[in-house]
């Protein structure tokens, strides 16, 4: 894919990423949620869309950050979950202050699944273009601004200071990424935790999680496995 036709695609997928979380958001209904988030901007647009563009180029998952972890990925991984998530719950523990684990149990499968198509989408797609491209700072700073301006379709999230915020946060998952060697698993559990935390600490800022979040999310990342799946079986028989 070319420098502009890139550049375009992610802008497009930007602001349909927006577009369907704000919609999802604007609908609490659980139907409609299911269909603007988990499908809309999570399956179709962060997910089956990069399947498509990666079939197109005749390039396997490799090239998107599924690799092996080892030992250089585990310090990687290990100093920025220390530095991001235990920089938000360490000082609020050792201030007394009362974390709401109680929170967090119905977040886990939502969250599981947001932060793969995070992942998936910003660091391992858009990511990895943008450093082919551009070079490895422009790769950093695209993926944390295109991963904070996304935040503009949640309603808690759209003051100055908290995208401000999320921009950040993306440089660190973005530098967690690149440092690892543009490793997947590392960005997606440098992130996962970093989330967990971020939602107990500032759980109004989220939309409201209930056992029906939990199964459509659950049935997300079935298709995401399935789809998944038959990639690798189209990338087998090519072979």
């Amino acid at each position: 894919m070319k420098k502009l036709e890139f550049v375009l695609l992610c802008a497009v997928l930007e602001a349909l990423l927006i577009s369907c979380v704000a919609l999802a958001n604007a609908n609490p209904d659980s139907v409609l949620y299911f269909v603007f988030y988990n499908l809309g901007y999570g399956f179709i647009f962060s997910f089956l869309a990069l399947l498509y563009f990666l079939r197109k180029e005749n390039a396997t998952l490799f090239s998107v950050g599924i690799k092996k972890i080892g030992l250089r990925q585990f310090i990687v991984l290990t100093a920025f979950t220390a530095f991001s998530a235990g920089g938000q719950l360490i000082p609020k523990m050792l201030a007394g202050e009362k974390i709401p684990w109680h929170l967090l149990h119905m977040g886990i499968v939502p969250l599981i699944m947001t932060t793969f198509f995070e992942e998936f989408l910003f660091r391992g797609f858009i990511q990895t273009r943008i450093e082919q491209h551009f070079g490895w700072l422009a790769a950093i700073i695209v993926s944390g601004m295109m991963f904070s301006l996304y935040h503009l379709g949640y309603p808690g999230f759209r003051s100055f200071g908290d995208i401000l915020l999320l921009f950040a946060v993306g440089i660190s998952f973005a530098a967690a990424y690149k440092l690892s060697g543009s490793n997947l698993f590392v960005a997606y559990f440098v992130n996962l935790p970093n989330a967990f935390v971020t939602y107990m600490l500032k759980h109004e800022h989220f939309p409201a999680m209930s056992i029906s979040s939990t199964i459509a999310a659950g049935i997300t990342l079935v298709l995401v496995s399935i789809a998944l799946y038959g990639n690798q079986k189209h990338k087998t028989r090519r072979i």
